[in-house]
């Protein structure tokens, strides 16, 4: 099971909704390359992993699902600010 798990409606359609994750994960990488070492697609899910975490990030006609696995005891400490800044960002871009 998941340590966070989020999911968000959306009305985008497959293609743009994909477009707007690969976006944010793109963006998320670059401004920080040093928790985010690897980040891969395959099909309509990402998959990314680094310092702190694993994890999917999924699309679909209808919805996007954010599974994150964190790892190490500060990351579990960190839950509820990351599961804060995630929230953000899917309300910027996938807003109900």
């Amino acid at each position: 099971m998941a340590d966070i798990s989020l999911r968000r409606n959306h009305s985008y359609g497959l293609e743009d909704a994909k477009s707007k994750l690969v976006t944010l994960l793109d963006g998320f990488k670059e401004r920080k390359p040093d928790l985010v070492k690897d980040l891969s697609w395959s099909g309509n899910t990402a998959t990314a992993g680094g310092k702190f975490f694993k994890g999917t990030f999924t699309v679909s006609e209808s919805d996007v699902a954010v599974d994150l696995n964190l790892i190490g005891f500060a990351a579990k400490m960190a839950k509820g600010m990351v599961r804060e800044q995630i929230t953000k960002q899917l309300d910027r871009e996938f807003p109900a």
